[in-house]
Parts: structure tokens; sequence; C-alpha cells
């Protein structure tokens, strides 16, 4: 076993340079036009997108000074909920099936990178079911060059990055303007992954849990968190001071690493979404916009957002065997994780129980 990891660890370093050196060969090139002058492709959008015309709130920026920065400023911006596109994928084919989701942050190429390349293959139809992946961005933070975006965009045509900056607090904007992309671009996927860019998703045994469910009929299944309480810990990024939330539980709600809806819950969240006051935290208000619904999420086991616990070992190939989606692994795990699951030679003794049937 330790040997085949260090071929993988290898075949992962060398997975990453070829990346990188046929992106700086593509750069060494700029695009051109049959018979007609070179053309240089933006690097961002034009730098007046960048400028939102949303004013801050003064009264709210004064009710919270005693509040940590970044909760004063997600109180101050709160009532800003309409930002542009900067780059976006083509829209959904006709026909499909699931469409998975990815948030990321633009710094996180190696990550994209590593979906690509394992799980997130999609270009392949299984039993003439359709997939597509996109990867949810917003702007700043430790970003690489801004050509790169550019070029992942025109090459993979999977980013969709939007005009608000890349912050915690700034996640749940991320729901809404994906909620509002479905909407125009891709209303027709009978199902939706939505997940964090460190998940491992055993993309056949969702499309199997998938199998027999109707699209048209309510469904939000994930790893379920209930009666959760609100985090009064100023010290953790999770912190909701009772001014923010005053009821002494969450509405039930799944882990955001990762969970599956179907065309009929989608639909519905599209209009909570709008009507929803914004929360800082992105999945406790996607649980907010289900009550609002009367849409209750069923937990299944086979959703693993808090990772595979010791003493289990994550890297086990025959604990995914039996999975739907396992948070927190790194690129290297990733590559990993995906070798060992695809060799045709793995043997297992019995299938984890947990991971069968919804809880």
């Amino acid at each position: 076993m330790s040997r085949r990891l260090g071929w993988l660890a290898l075949y992962s370093l060398s997975v990453t340079l070829f990346t990188c050196l046929l992106f700086l060969k593509r750069e060494a090139k700029p695009a051109q036009q049959v018979g007609g002058p070179v053309v240089r492709h933006p690097f961002w959008a034009p730098a007046v997108s960048h400028r939102s015309l949303c004013l801050p709130n003064s009264e709210a920026t004064n009710a919270s000074t005693v509040l940590p920065v970044r909760h004063c400023l997600f109180l101050t911006y709160k009532h800003c909920r309409n930002f542009s596109t900067l780059l976006q994928p083509t829209g959904c084919p006709a026909a499909t099936f699931l469409l998975l989701a990815i948030k990321s942050l633009p710094a996180h190429v190696d990550r994209r990178a590593a979906i690509r390349s394992t799980w997130g293959r999609v270009s392949a139809l299984r039993g003439g079911q359709q997939l597509k992946l996109v990867f949810l961005l917003g702007v700043g933070g430790t970003s690489p060059p801004p050509q790169l975006l550019v070029y992942e965009s025109q090459e993979f045509d999977d980013i969709l990055q939007w005009n608000f900056t890349e912050d915690f607090f700034n996640l749940t904007l991320k729901e809404l303007h994906l909620q509002r992309w479905l909407a125009t671009s891709c209303p027709q996927a009978q199902f939706v992954l939505k997940g964090d860019d460190d998940v491992f998703v055993h993309v056949p045994n969702v499309l199997e849990f998938l199998e027999g469910q109707d699209a048209t009929q309510d469904l939000f299944v994930g790893d379920v968190i209930s009666e959760a309480l609100p985090n009064r810990n100023t010290r953790v990024k999770y912190f909701i001071p009772p001014s923010m939330y005053h009821a002494p539980h969450y509405p039930p709600y799944a882990g955001g690493g990762g969970y599956v809806m179907s065309q009929a819950t989608v639909r519905g969240l599209q209009a909570a979404v709008e009507e929803v006051d914004l929360f800082p935290i992105d999945d406790v208000f996607v649980g907010m916009c289900l009550k609002k619904l009367g849409v209750k999420p069923t937990h299944h086991a086979g959703f693993k957002t808090f990772g595979i616990q010791r003493p289990l070992d994550p890297l086990d190939p025959c604990l995914y065997k039996g999975l739907l989606l396992v948070h927190r692994l790194s690129p290297l795990e990733m590559w990993t994780t995906w070798a060992l699951v695809k060799d045709e030679g793995l043997r297992c003794a019995a299938l984890p129980a947990q991971a069968q049937q919804p809880g």
C-alpha cells in the first residue's frame, strides 16, 4: 500500500506540474484571429464593474459598533443583494440530470484541478444521465494571476464568478446568486448537488441514490443537523450574537459541505432566498429558507460533511464504496482516493452498513 501511495503522490505532482506548464505555454502565445490582429483577453471584467452602487447602511453601522468587525460589515451591507457576474459558463444542456455546483476560492486552483481530473469528470454519460460541473467564486483574497481564472473559464467552461468579496459571511451571497443563475441558465437540471471544493463525491453512488427519485417532488438530503445552538463564543467564526439571532435553536439544516436537492426544491428556494433576510452562515440560511417553504431536510448517513472520523482510515477505499460524499480531503487525498476507488482489483469484505440507507 505504501508503494502504491508513493506512486500516486508522484503522479499527482506530475499532473500539477503539467497543468502549470500547459498554462504557461498557452499564455506565452496570445490568441489570434485568423487573418486579423492579436486578440488579448481582458484580465477581468471592465474595472467599472467592480464598483458597487450599493451604499452602506449607516444606521446598522452605528448599532453594531460593539460587534466584531466582520459582523459590523455584514450588517452594514446586508441589504446589498445584487452583484454583477464576471465569468460564467454556458448554460446546462437540455438533458441535464445532475448539476454539481462547487463553492471555491480564486486561489484554489489545485482543488479545482483535482476535482476535474477525478470525480468531477462529467463529460461521459451514464445511462443517459448528463452531468454538469460549475465552480462558484467571488473575488479577492489571495488570488492567482487574474489571467489564470480567465484561462480556466475558457478552457474548462465551468467558472461562475460574481463581483463580491470572498468571505465566510458572503457564502450566503453565493447561495443567492447561484439560485438566480439556476433560474436563468440551468432550470432544466433535475437535481443539484452543492458542496465545497474539498469534498470527494462518489458520483455513481449519488446517481444510484437518485434513481427512482421524482424531481418534481421536494427533496433535500444531506448530513442534517437538528436543534443546533447558535454559537455565542466571540472567538470562533460561527459566533452569532443574540441581536442577530434570538431563537434558542437553528431550524434543521444540512451541513454546507455537501447536499442534494431536487428541481422542485430548487424552484422553491429561488423564491425563498429573495424573501428571507440574509444570514452570515450559509447552510443555516438555507435551513431558514427550507423552513419557510415547509420542506424538511432528510438525513442520509452517506454524507460525511465532518469527514471520516478516527479510528477509521480516511483513505480506506472500501469506506467510499458505500458513501455519497466525504468532506475535508486535500487535492492529493482526492487523487489518491479516486485511484483506489477506481481500482478494478479492489476487494472489500462488506460495505459500511450505515451508508446504505437514509438515516
